[in-house]
């Protein structure tokens, strides 16, 4: 008799090795057509594999909910955040905030609220916090591919390095990539979410 996917999960999990947790996060404007972008950056963060497959199923579902149910839709944004604890995966969607919180609906014609039963189908576990003014929206997805890696910080500064004149660094609390940047007159703080991202930023800045 098999074991259900979220049992198997719990179970993987239990008996998984104490990987380091590792965590992205990006930001992105509360237009619809951001779900596309969302969907770029996890797949250029996770290897292709199964597990991946369903993980951007469900970060599309919470990010469109996000867009279309929240304040995040409203000339807003939202937070994406990625964690990796080796069995699961967890993503994590902060958005404008709602009244109410999000529910499942069982009624097949209804027009929203039944991507939620995918998101549930999907995970190990899911779940929901805050109010009007920001909520965090969460689902465990079971992991069984390949092992993720963090950023590369010594190869984003080789990177970075070609960009004299320039302080770089790569902020653990944000993680994101820095850079201080001056030119006559003009002075400004740049932000990325990957070296190469912030050396376009930083040729822009020089054209």
């Amino acid at each position: 008799m098999s074991l259900p996917r979220g049992s198997a999960a719990r179970t993987a999990a239990m008996a998984a090795p104490a990987w380091p947790t590792l965590r992205w996060r990006q930001q992105f404007p509360g237009h619809e057509p951001e779900l596309s972008r969302l969907r770029r950056w996890l797949e250029s963060v996770l290897p292709a594999c199964p597990a991946r497959d369903d993980l951007l199923l469900v970060a599309v579902e919470l990010a469109a909910n996000a867009i279309a149910h929240t304040a995040s839709g409203q000339g807003g944004a939202f937070v994406t955040d990625l964690t990796w604890h080796h069995a699961t995966v967890r993503i994590t969607v902060a958005d404008g905030g709602a009244a109410g919180e999000p529910h499942l609906v069982d009624d097949p014609m209804a027009e929203h609220g039944r991507g939620l039963h995918l998101v549930r189908q999907l995970s190990v576990r899911m779940g929901v916090a805050g109010d009007a003014r920001g909520r965090l929206v969460w689902a465990d997805i079971g992991w069984s591919g390949p092992r993720l890696s963090s950023p590369s910080i010594a190869a984003g500064q080789a990177e970075l390095a070609r960009h004299t004149g320039f302080v770089t660094w790569f902020g653990h609390s944000t993680l994101q990539w820095w850079a201080l940047a001056r030119r006559p007159g003009m002075a400004g703080l740049l932000a990325a979410p990957s070296a190469s991202a912030l050396a376009e930023l930083l040729d822009r800045w020089r054209a």
